[in-house]
């Protein structure tokens, strides 16, 4: 199990790997083989694997196994964080599309359904305003039916909240009938979401379990949605990964039959944000575990500057960076990268000139380092800075170098093509960053990868390669079917055509 930094920055290095190299020289003489194989399944990007192994395992761990199960679970859950993010926001984009689309469709029956969920996207989207007419539309059609009313109204309540009108939707929230288990996990992710923690929602939750378990009720799709929020967004970090850790979230919200011969499936969007949040709130909370061990904290503290920097936590991140800076006998590739973090906590803060200064400095003394050119250009790039600087250090780097270890920095040119939206640029950079030969394997690609990929494939409308993408990420992330679903369906209404990668 012992390995050093020196044989894990060698050929064909990833930033997993890299991550990788910090944990087992901290940890390896007392990682457990559970800790071993969960770090082996993370290499290869099967994060939701690796957590589904290694988590049940931990009551059982004391000392220094603990200390690196916890901070292997972290690191599991950050990268898991991280994906969802990246896929909420690609989902947000599809989805409202498709919607959309669905919406205007005048032949045959027309869908109710898509009022509601049009409606729960503009929320997500940003525009509660819209959403309300929409979910307003549907709660007329649906009239007094149970639960469908309801759960529209909690809804509903959700866009008010999103308004700065957390009275108005408390109010409107107090009126409904809690009594059955799925109504009670609703509100109880309602409350969550919009931080009433004065109604405890994850103890509404519990109660909302523990009250179907007794009637012999199965929760559907919709009340693990639910609950899962409630944990969430309620502080119950531990609830929320064993629900995780136990539920794919692959099944549709709602299928709507439309005539004898056509179904449409539709899906909860904020599921996703959901999940990055949850992964985050789990990876902090395990990083934080691990901080507290005397032996290897500094560690760690890695780790936490990354993921206080997800939460927003600027002054925590900060803090972390620093704490790991000041520890000896750390290799400067890991110090370089820390200096990124205090760097973008610097930027968000405020600090644009001081962060941008490091960024460049980095960049100009890292110009045969791919790996730490490509921290700094994703971290500017992340930040919505003026990367002209790091990119044509950047361009110049890949122009001069080949091969694999240049994979990671062709990557990160991709990401700022495409958050700059110069999606042709984006997949040129992108695919040279890919592995041909295991063209959509997540075990030889990074999967934020091609999740960037994927979107860049659907902005040109090059439906099928995005599709290929989506098929192969959701044989591990099961979630990714409701942008499948999607892009099927907007595949459909824009070229004829049912998509030439079938749903996995």
């Amino acid at each position: 199990m012992k390995r050093t930094f020196k044989n894990l920055l060698g050929f064909n290095m990833t930033w997993t790997v890299l991550l990788a190299g910090l944990l087992l020289s901290a940890a390896a003489v007392a990682a457990d083989e559970e800790t071993a194989r969960a770090l082996k399944l993370y290499e290869q990007h099967h994060y939701e694997e690796a957590s589904r192994l290694l988590q049940p395992e931990l009551s059982g761990m004391s000392g220094s196994s603990q200390f690196a199960a916890n901070l292997a679970l972290g690191m599991i859950h950050l990268s898991s964080a991280k994906l969802y993010r990246d896929l909420y926001q690609t989902a947000l984009i599809i989805e409202l599309d498709y919607l959309t689309q669905l919406g205007k469709q005048k032949t045959g029956t027309s869908s109710h359904l898509v009022e509601l969920y049009l409606g729960k996207v503009l929320v997500q989207a940003g525009k509660p305003a819209e959403a309300i007419a929409h979910l307003r539309r549907y709660i007329a059609f649906v009239g007094m039916k149970q639960p469908a009313r309801s759960l529209a109204e909690i809804e509903l309540g959700v866009a008010y909240s999103r308004q700065k009108k957390t009275a108005q939707a408390a109010a409107m929230w107090a009126k409904l009938d809690n009594s059955t288990p799925e109504i009670k996990a609703a509100l109880a992710g309602a409350y969550a979401y919009a931080d009433l923690q004065k109604f405890k929602p994850a103890t509404m939750a519990d109660e909302a379990l523990s009250e179907a378990k007794k009637q012999q009720y199965i929760p559907g799709s919709v009340m693990l949605r639910n609950v899962l929020r409630a944990y969430t967004y309620g502080g119950a970090n531990d609830k929320a990964v064993a629900l995780l850790n136990t539920n794919e979230y692959r099944d549709a919200s709602s299928i709507e039959k439309l005539g004898a011969s056509k179904t449409i499936s539709f899906y909860d969007i904020s599921l996703l944000e959901d999940m990055f949040q949850a992964h985050l709130g789990a990876a902090v909370m395990h990083l934080e575990r691990a901080n507290h061990d005397s032996t290897a904290s500094s560690k760690a503290s890695y780790f936490l500057a990354d993921a206080y920097l997800q939460q927003g936590k600027l002054e925590a991140a900060s803090r972390a960076a620093a704490d790991f800076l000041s520890q000896k006998q750390i290799p400067e590739q890991y110090r370089d990268i820390a200096r990124v973090y205090q760097a973008s906590a610097q930027y968000k803060s405020g600090k644009q000139a001081e962060a941008m200064s490091v960024w460049v400095s980095l960049a100009e003394r890292s110009a045969d380092n791919p790996a730490i050119l490509a921290e700094a250009m994703l971290a500017c790039a992340y930040a919505g800075a003026d990367c002209a600087k790091l990119e044509n250090i950047a361009l110049a780097s890949v122009e001069k170098g080949e091969g694999k270890k240049f994979y990671p920095l062709q990557a990160a040119l991709g990401k700022y093509y495409l958050l700059t939206k110069d999606y042709s640029k984006a997949i040129v950079y992108m695919e040279a960053g890919r592995d041909k030969a295991n063209k959509n394997k997540i075990e030889a690609n990074p999967p934020l990868m091609l999740v960037g990929l994927a979107e860049a494939y659907y902005r040109k409308k090059n439906y099928a390669e995005n599709l290929e993408i989506y098929f192969e990420l959701g044989k591990q992330f099961p979630a990714v079917r409701q942008i499948q679903e999607a892009m099927q369906g907007i595949y459909s209404m824009q070229q004829k055509s049912a998509g030439e990668v079938k749903i996995y």
